[in-house]
């Protein structure tokens, strides 16, 4: 199979998986992709994770919140969770 597939779309994962397959255009897209837009999706590490459970508790992270406020991810940069099982339960118990 070459690629690109005439007017077929490609999502991130499918470059990246066919880059490290050794595919020259999907190589070259992927490092098109980190220099022009990879800086849009980089943390800005200015909030501090409010986890008590989590190893990494006050360290700094990017929390990214949803559109009604509540917490979806802390992003410790090289890895994440979900929210605080403390405000899971909080939530759940409004909830119900």
């Amino acid at each position: 199979m070459t690629h690109p597939e005439r007017g077929r779309m490609y999502t991130l994962d499918e470059l990246n998986d066919l880059a490290e397959q050794g595919d020259p255009w999907a190589m070259g897209k992927v490092d098109e992709w980190e220099q022009h837009f990879s800086n849009e999706y980089v943390g800005n590490m200015k909030d501090k994770c409010p986890d008590r459970d989590c190893e990494q508790f006050g360290e700094p992270v990017t929390i990214c919140y949803g559109e009604d406020g509540r917490i979806l991810d802390i992003d410790h940069g090289g890895w994440g969770h979900g929210p605080a099982r403390e405000a899971r339960e909080a939530q759940e118990r409004k909830a119900s």
